[in-house]
């Protein structure tokens, strides 16, 4: 492990991933017939809010309503240094696995307990829905990171890198990459911002600089499950790898904008219907994985 190069991803994730969000809302807006706005909008929307000063809620837990942002920003990107990204350094010990999702877990409770601490009405219904939406989310991602440790043979997160060619680690990466357009928050599953209807939820009491803190969280965490994905295929040397990642995070963006550019909303119990079924599949993955498949 080479400390410079998680430090290096980790610097890469921050400037990358505002830049991948314009991306993707520059091709929405394509799709949708519209002009849409420069790849570096979502910068210049961060740059805007960090230069403002935040308010706390005169009927908020005060303390829990700041820790929120920073807590959920700095979970993420610790998280960054247990997976290769643009260089292919990691942290590596016996069960970091473990770990890395506590990691991922941390982030969106910080987020939820930041809306309920909040005091305002919208923000504790989207933080309800959230806490839905993620109790069925982490029950399907257990059951798909079971069956690649166990196809694996390792609860070390590096080992999965690339995946062995087998039929529960291929459904299990299939699997995982529909987990990853839904832990994104992303259109049909962004149910507990619902700009139109609770004026996105959680996040309604924040603004200035612990805005800009959840909502570059928000878009580290993106790359950071792009990046997990990837890297169950990702091979060869460091430059070939890097290059290969960066061509990889690219499509996965149209990927998924094109998606969205063409869903409507759920409802949240029609999203959480769809991950208690969607849980199913990965028992099954996990038991392919235990019978040796």
């Amino acid at each position: 492990m080479s400390l410079a190069g998680c430090i290096v991803n980790v610097i890469f994730a921050v400037i990358f991933a505002p830049l991948l969000d314009g991306l993707e809302r520059k091709i929405k807006a394509k799709l949708q017939t519209r002009q849409g706005p420069p790849l570096v909008q979502t910068w210049l929307d961060l740059i805007k809010l960090f230069r403002r000063p935040s308010t706390t809620p005169s009927e908020s837990v005060g303390w829990l309503f700041r820790l929120g942002p920073p807590i959920a920003l700095a979970s993420i990107l610790t998280a960054f240094f247990f997976v290769p990204a643009i260089l292919p350094d990691s942290m590596r010990f016996w069960g970091d696995i473990i770990a890395f999702l506590y990691l991922m877990t941390l982030g969106t409770v910080a987020v939820t307990l930041g809306g309920f601490s909040s005091g305002n009405p919208y923000a504790q219904i989207g933080s309800h829905r959230e806490i839905s939406l993620f109790m069925a989310e982490e029950f399907s991602l257990a059951f798909i990171i079971a069956a690649l440790a166990v196809s694996a043979k390792s609860f070390t997160l590096s080992n999965l890198f690339p995946l062995p060619f087998k039929a529960s680690s291929l459904i299990g990466a299939l699997l995982f990459v529909v987990l990853v357009y839904v832990a994104g928050a992303r259109v049909p599953f962004d149910v507990a911002e619902a700009e139109p209807e609770i004026v996105e939820g959680p996040l309604i009491e924040y603004s200035g600089r612990q805005l800009a803190l959840l909502k570059l969280s928000i878009y580290t965490k993106r790359l950071l499950l792009f990046t997990v994905f990837l890297n169950f295929f990702l091979r060869g040397t460091s430059a070939i790898r890097a290059t290969y990642y960066v061509i990889g995070l690219i499509v996965l963006s149209v990927i998924y904008s094109t998606i969205e550019a063409s869903c409507g909303r759920f409802r949240t119990k029609d999203a959480v219907r769809f991950l208690k079924r969607f849980s199913i599949l990965g028992a099954l993955c996990w038991l392919l994985a235990v019978m040796g498949w």
